[in-house]
């Protein structure tokens, strides 16, 4: 605990485990199966992740952040992949606000 407080933390961690930066891509391998689980769950449940859109934000944070407002919905719009019938439909279904309603 010495060390932390005479030397910068990346010095310490780079003496310590010999790397001078933080990686948490053990923790993601680690919780890779609950994460998929997760996913199958939501998509099985037709559960959206996200958060709702209220109309008022600020365009430039969104922007800024990779997101886009997609069907109501703040969302990343790089990963949104709407399967319908066998049929892949773009993200540029959301970003142009075209909803879609079935009845089956």
């Amino acid at each position: 605990m010495s060390k932390g407080a005479s030397q910068p933390w990346r010095e310490v961690l780079q003496e310590t485990i010999g790397e001078g930066r933080l990686d948490g891509s053990a923790l993601r391998e680690f919780f890779k199966p609950l994460e998929e689980w997760l996913r199958q769950e939501n998509l099985r449940n037709q559960e959206f992740v996200g958060w709702m859109y209220d109309g008022d934000y600020c365009k430039h944070s969104i922007e800024t952040a990779n997101l886009q407002v997609i069907g109501g919905f703040y969302n990343s719009a790089t990963n949104l992949q709407i399967s319908l019938l066998g049929i892949i439909l773009t993200p540029l279904v959301g970003i142009l606000g075209i909803q879609l309603l079935l009845t089956i």
